[in-house]
């Protein structure tokens, strides 16, 4: 049986705490959509990719257009571990997102992966720049790397914009 394979796997976790599950396929990913696991909303977003993922293994799309709905569907439903950017480079993404209130913004910004922290980290104010920071964006880098876990790095993040008075919210 043709299983409509993906290019490559689109890495899921649907909930914390849970394993990174690896949806290979077309027919991997409609049975997770279909399944009463799946914990987002049944959004628009959803449905095109059920249906999406359906007509490949019925033979009448591609496993691209299947991949690319289902990542979009899990990156909604928050439970998308890894993806490409737009440029091809790797994104690993936190359990839960960090929002902070960057110094000398009013908005607030959502970081919700590795990448997102790292650009925080490059973008921090060099008069503010101590051990909180140094630790922080050594083990962010080292995530990065591979060399330490995403979860770590997501704490050293917490724990120096909380101690820099910029964190708003985390779960």
């Amino acid at each position: 049986m043709d299983d409509k394979q993906f290019d490559k796997p689109v890495r899921v976790r649907l909930f914390e705490g849970a394993k990174t599950l690896a949806v290979r396929s077309a027919r991997q990913a409609s049975a997770l959509l279909a399944s009463t696991d799946w914990p987002g909303e049944r959004t628009e977003l959803h449905r095109d990719a059920f249906e999406t993922a359906e007509k490949v293994v019925e033979g009448s799309r591609s496993t691209v257009d299947s991949r690319t709905r289902f990542e979009e569907a899990a990156r909604e439903a928050g439970i998308l571990v890894e993806s490409d950017d737009d440029e091809g480079r790797k994104v690993t993404y936190f359990e839960s997102s960090v929002k902070i209130r960057p110094y000398g913004s009013s908005s607030v910004r959502e970081v919700k992966s590795l990448q997102g922290a790292s650009e925080v980290l490059i973008d921090w104010p060099h008069a503010k720049r101590g051990p909180f920071y140094q630790s922080a964006r050594e083990v962010v880098e080292a995530a990065i790397e591979g060399t330490s876990l995403p979860s770590q790095a997501r704490e050293a993040f917490v724990a120096l914009a909380e101690h820099a008075g910029i964190l708003v919210a985390h779960a």
